[in-house]
């Protein structure tokens, strides 16, 4: 038998007391590949819960971060420290967990599993959750080396959760995936309890799921406070600066530079977008280059807001149920009755201000979001 999930609040707490006080503490963080400074005296703190997106110019070396992170690529100088209780899982670009499954079919993978987990609120076992995320019954009699890229992605994510570690680490997990598993995911990543370290080139993945976004840049973890848009407008100022020839030098004085003089901006969900080709090798000043322009909300503000307007919806719907279920029962009455009708009149009047009320929450989300 699957024993029953625990309530999310649980799985919460639990997650958080694993974890203890400390994750990873990286302190002076150094390491170069020859030239290329991948690291450049870094100190970052990582914490339990925290959900995180790291940002980058391809090659950067954010894969390399990531391995750094979780000890297995040693540094050149400095230390990094990771908690006790850290139980890392990893999905992959690659999704070289999966080759030791070989030929197995994937009924049989997941009849290795007894956890049942948690989708949009709704307990689901390991075989439910697979039919979620878009697999036939033919589908798990397949072997999973004969699975597609995207099946292959997806069935790799549902295993590591599974596993139930608590800090999970996505390496572009939105590769292969068409829009409606992208939303699945998402929605399976809305409700991770751990904390969660997050790589990829689709922009509304990572405002979706993450917090806060970091952007490695030179050699160093900087924070953006203000998203994405705040990686893109320092990337643009590179540019220009490149463009009058003023903008090389990695700030050490040695007029070194890489990547390309273009930005790809990120589209839309699903397509997402390069967040960055050039090497932002300037500026002792973070902030100038989102000075000028407006605040602008940061992930984590907008996952807010958009989980406010997916709670309102809900609200909503069950309302308008209750509405008309009460409206039955007016009917079912006795007409002559006017006080039992008065009392349930009051009780649709009462719904239908709860519905405003929400509505009017919706608006001004969206309003925020600029939807």
């Amino acid at each position: 038998d699957v024993p029953p999930l625990r309530n999310e609040l649980e799985l919460k707490r639990m997650a958080m007391a694993r974890l203890g006080k400390q994750v990873v503490d990286l302190k002076g963080a150094s390491l170069r590949f020859g030239d290329r400074v991948i690291l450049d005296d870094v100190d970052w703190i990582i914490g339990p819960g925290d959900r995180y997106g790291i940002v980058g110019a391809n090659g950067i070396g954010k894969t390399t971060l990531l391995r750094i992170i979780q000890g297995l690529q040693p540094l050149d100088s400095g230390r990094v420290k990771i908690g006790q209780t850290v139980r890392f899982a990893v999905l992959s670009q690659h999704l070289d967990e999966l080759r030791k499954l070989g030929d197995d079919r994937v009924r049989q993978v997941i009849s290795r599993y007894s956890r049942r987990t948690m989708l949009d609120g709704k307990e689901m076992t390991p075989g439910q959750l697979l039919e979620r995320l878009g697999f036939t019954k033919d589908d798990q009699n397949e072997p999973v080396c004969d699975l597609s890229g995207g099946q292959k992605r997806r069935l790799a994510l549902m295993l590591i959760l599974l596993d139930e570690p608590n800090v999970l680490i996505l390496d572009e997990p939105g590769n292969d995936l068409d829009t409606d598993m992208l939303a699945a995911v998402e929605s399976l990543l809305d409700g991770w309890p751990g904390t969660l370290l997050l790589v990829t080139h689709d922009r509304y993945l990572m405002e979706r799921v993450t917090d806060h976004q970091f952007a490695l840049i030179d050699g160093k973890v900087r924070h953006l406070p203000g998203g994405v848009d705040e990686y893109l407008k320092l990337a643009e100022e590179a540019d220009r600066e490149a463009a009058k020839g003023t903008g090389s030098g990695s700030g050490d004085g040695s007029g070194t530079r890489s990547g390309s003089g273009t930005v790809n901006r990120p589209g839309t969900h699903p397509v997402g977008g390069d967040l960055g080709r050039p090497s932002l090798a300037t500026s002792s000043n973070p902030g100038n280059a989102a000075a000028s322009s407006a605040p602008v909300l940061s992930g984590g503000e907008q996952r807010a807001l958009r989980k406010l307007m997916t709670s309102n919806e809900k609200k909503i719907e069950t309302l308008k149920g209750k509405i008309e279920k009460k409206q039955l029962e007016m009917a079912a009455a006795d007409q002559s009755d006017y006080l039992v009708l008065t009392a349930m009149q009051e009780e649709i009047a009462d719904f239908e201000t709860q519905i405003e009320a929400l509505e009017l929450e919706w608006f001004e989300a969206a309003e925020k979001l600029g939807e």
